[in-house]
This record gives C-alpha cells, sequence and structure tokens, in this order.
C-alpha cells in the first residue's frame, strides 16, 4: 500500500489497520541510501540568529557513509544550515553541523548500536558558539563557526536528504540511512540544563518552540513519499517517546 503520506494517512490507519493514530507518534525509516527518500516539513521559518534542534536517531549497523539527518536551505544559499551523520561499522557515530557553508568538524557522538539515541545540536552567531549532545550528555563545544550571517528564513527543511540545490539535486551517497523521531526546533540556544531535564522528563520545552513533532492527526505539517507497513507489531520503540505512549513506524520509499 502505498502513497503521499499526508493527513490521508490516519485514514488508512483507522480503515486498513483499525488503528487509534491519535495515540501514536511517528517515526520515520529510510531502509537504506536513495536519492529518492524524503521528508519535508510544511513550515514556513522566519531568521534565526540562534537555534537548537533536537531529535532522536536510530543507525542500523549495517549503515555506513554519510547520512545527511536533515538540510535547510534558503533560494541565496543552499547550504544555510545542516547535521550530518559519519558512520564506519564498529566506530562511533561522529556528526558535524554546517551553518551558511562553514562545516565544522566531525564529533564522536554515540555508539553504532542497535539502539535508540536522542541529538541535540544548538548554534548562535554570537561568536558562532555550538554544541552538541547526545543522551543528555555534552559531547562538545565549539566557536567561530560562522558568526557573521543569521540563519535566513523562508527555507526548505528536508530530512534524509543534501540539497544541492534549493529543494533537490539529492546524492544517494549521501542520504539518511536510518530512522529518525521526535524532531523539534526552536529559535534560541536550549542550555545544558534544559536538555538534560527533557532527557529526563521526555517533554520539550515550549519557550521558543517553533516546530514540534507532529502526531498523526495533524501530519499535514510533514511531506512525505513513503509506504504504510503491512503489520504495526513488534516496533523497535526509542527510550524516550516525548508525545505518546505509542509509535507508528512509517518506511520512507519511492512511489
Amino acid at each position: 500500500l502505498e502513497m503521499e503520506c499526508l493527513a490521508l494517512i490516519k485514514v488508512f490507519l483507522t480503515d486498513v489497520f483499525n488503528v487509534d493514530s491519535s495515540s501514536k507518534s511517528l517515526i520515520l525509516e529510510f531502509s537504506g541510501h536513495s536519492n529518492r527518500k524524503y521528508a519535508r516539513l510544511r513550515h514556513k521559518f522566519t531568521s534565526m540568529d540562534s537555534v537548537t534542534v533536537c531529535t532522536q536517531l536510530y543507525f542500523p549497523p549495517k549503515c555506513s557513509g554519510i547520512s545527511t539527518i536533515f538540510s535547510y536551505s534558503i533560494p541565496s544559499y543552499i547550504n544555510e544550515f545542516q547535521l550530518r551523520a559519519n558512520l564506519e561499522r564498529g566506530k562511533p557515530v561522529r556528526l558535524a553541523l554546517l551553518i551558511h557553508g562553514n562545516h565544522g568538524s566531525y564529533v564522536e557522538a554515540f555508539k553504532h548500536d542497535e539502539s535508540w539515541h536522542s541529538v541535540c545540536v544548538s548554534w548562535s552567531q554570537d561568536g558562532g558558539h555550538w554544541a552538541l549532545y547526545a543522551n543528555g550528555d555534552q559531547v562538545f563545544v565549539g566557536e567561530g563557526l560562522n558568526s557573521n550571517d543569521s540563519i535566513g528564513p523562508d527555507g526548505l527543511f528536508i530530512i534524509g536528504q543534501e540539497q544541492d540545490s534549493f529543494g533537490g539535486s539529492f546524492k544517494s551517497a549521501e542520504s539518511l540511512c536510518g530512522s529518525i523521531t521526535e524532531l523539534h526546533i526552536w529559535n534560541r540556544v536550549l542550555n545544558f540544563s534544559e536538555i538534560r531535564t527533557m532527557e529526563k522528563q521526555c517533554s520539550p520545552f515550549s519557550s521558543g518552540l517553533v516546530f514540534k513533532w507532529t502526531n498523526i492527526h495533524t501530519l499535514s505539517n510533514l511531506l512525505v513519499t513513503c509506504r504504510l507497513p503491512s503489520s504495526l507489531k513488534n516496533l523497535q520503540k526509542p527510550s524516550c517517546n516525548w508525545e505518546t505512549s505509542g509509535l507508528l513506524k512509517v518506511l520512507v520509499n519511492v512511489l
């Protein structure tokens, strides 16, 4: 059963699988590298001189190479804001932040194992300060990462692909291989105490929250090319589900 997964997914869950979609939170699973698998946030972004993005990630051991977790581009500058992972079997997952074409160094974040991991990254135009957190712990703090420009408005935020043109020109070798859920965006820097509290309480802070990971009944905030799995049983769940007690896995795929 394949379709463009907009709000109509709720109808399929109710009528085909007899699932109460209001109690489910969405997992996007990218089963392998492809230049056609992606999700786009249908959200209008304003200019931001500081930002924090938190999400939960799962990288199967079979995945290797570069995996673009998300990329944000604006018409005047393609590589505006991006988070990338570098995966090598038997080695920790390394993450790097890119701001306005300036590429930060790859930093070891967490084990490349069969587990979910929470990740937060923050950046401020003030001094180009940035920080990376994994599972509630601070793993890196840096500065000088583009202190000249704010993150521009009216861009496209795409999960799973690096944009080499505005909203397109994807490359398989840089696409996401893994799963993602509970992505939240703030227009401010969250400090270590706030991130540690979120890790313990499994609830995002509302102050400055500009994008909140949606439940199925508000899926119109996402544009995904995907197919529904034939079974919703035996899902591997993140350790911290911020929104609900249940999870729905959607396999991102091509039509």
